[in-house]
């Protein structure tokens, strides 16, 4: 059905006396104006709030065919749970959901209606126009947008359970993890209390890369798709816990910016807030050069893209495309094959604003 609707949109043009569909969300009526992207159950429309300028909004419509017990439902309500959880943080560097519904279909399905804010351009869409333009981005703009991003998965990495932080509290008996028997006894953590350790609940975003990072009209990046965003730091004690991460690895953590732990999840090991350092030292590396590390390699080497992942194995032009060695060696540091070996979030922050002076 939403196909068939994607295809009488781009008809409307042709005929402008056909009525554009529109969704009603909290009382107010959207017009559905453009497909921006699909994927499984989820479709992504531009609409115009008809009753406000028909200002713009993307929304995210997620079809779960068998209801409250399908698994699509539990990550639609996951995702839309990750939107609430950081909202109080204010900050403009995660994407915030400004209209959430579940509709009961007839059928017995249900329909997830998330409504956001839209922005025009991604930061692949940048590093695309450089590349068919022969054009490197300034050092300064990429150290600019580092820092941003940095900001926003802080408010992930550092995420505490309680309201001291002054960032967005959890609901209790919150089910927002596809893994959450695989992570410690008490993944709510709903019986933390006491000490700030027991208190610390970091999350992580899963799925950095570049098409996941929209500018705003201010230029600004925001971190945008919460879907893959979960609770950071898992035990993994078994067989079958290893291979249930990496099931979910690869259903939803970009490949080309996947961090090796997760390719091929060993057992008594740790996942941690350390997967979005290696990613991020991917996007960094794409910023100056075009391409994640490892796709280039395939792309210049017909290298194996999952074997140079595990092997850490990638190359960096004798040159440095010019950009500086502090640069350099910060997209080194991220990409260290040791998890633990890899800077925090905080550490990486604060460099990034040592080399701008910001």
């Amino acid at each position: 059905m939403d196909y068939i609707l994607s295809l009488v949109l781009k008809c409307f043009p042709c005929f402008p006396n056909i009525s554009v569909p529109s969704v009603i969300l909290n009382n107010k009526r959207y017009k559905i104006l453009n497909l921006l992207g699909e994927g499984g159950f989820s479709y992504v429309y531009l609409v115009s709030d008809v009753s406000n300028n028909n200002s713009l909004f993307a929304m995210k419509k997620i079809r779960c065919p068998f209801g409250s017990s399908d698994e699509t439902f539990r990550n639609a309500i996951k995702e839309v749970r990750n939107y609430h959880r950081f909202a109080n943080s204010n900050t403009p560097y995660i994407i915030q959901s400004l209209v959430d519904t579940v509709l009961d279909e007839k059928d017995g399905s249900k329909t997830v209606y998330i409504l956001m804010p839209y922005f025009e351009k991604s930061l692949q869409d940048i590093i695309n126009y450089n590349v068919i333009n022969n054009q490197r981005m300034e050092e300064v703009e990429i150290l600019r947008l580092l820092v941003g991003i940095c900001r926003g998965l802080q408010v992930m990495h550092n995420f505490k359970k309680t309201g001291g932080s002054g960032q967005a509290q959890p609901q209790s008996n919150d089910e927002d993890d596809l893994l959450l028997p695989l992570g410690s006894d008490d993944e709510d953590g709903d019986t933390a209390e006491g000490t700030e350790l027991q208190e610390f609940a970091p999350y992580a975003h899963r799925d950095i890369k570049p098409a996941n990072v929209m500018l705003s009209a201010e230029g600004l990046p925001v971190l945008v798709d919460l879907g893959s965003c979960s609770k950071a730091r898992l035990s993994v004690k078994n067989r079958q816990q290893a291979l249930a991460i990496t099931d979910f690895a690869a259903e939803h953590c970009t490949l080309p910016y996947r961090a090796p732990e997760l390719l091929d999840v060993a057992v008594n090991s740790e996942i941690t807030e350390k997967t979005d350092i290696w990613s991020l030292g991917c996007l960094v590396y794409a910023c100056c050069f075009g391409f994640s590390p490892f796709e280039k390699l395939e792309v210049e080497q017909g290298a194996n893209l999952n074997l140079a992942i595990t092997q850490g194995r990638y190359n960096i032009p004798s040159d440095q495309n010019g950009y500086s060695d502090e640069l350099i060696n910060l997209i080194k540091d991220m990409l260290v094959l040791e998890s633990t070996q890899r800077p925090s979030i905080d550490e990486i922050l604060e460099r990034a604003l040592s080399y701008t002076r910001l």
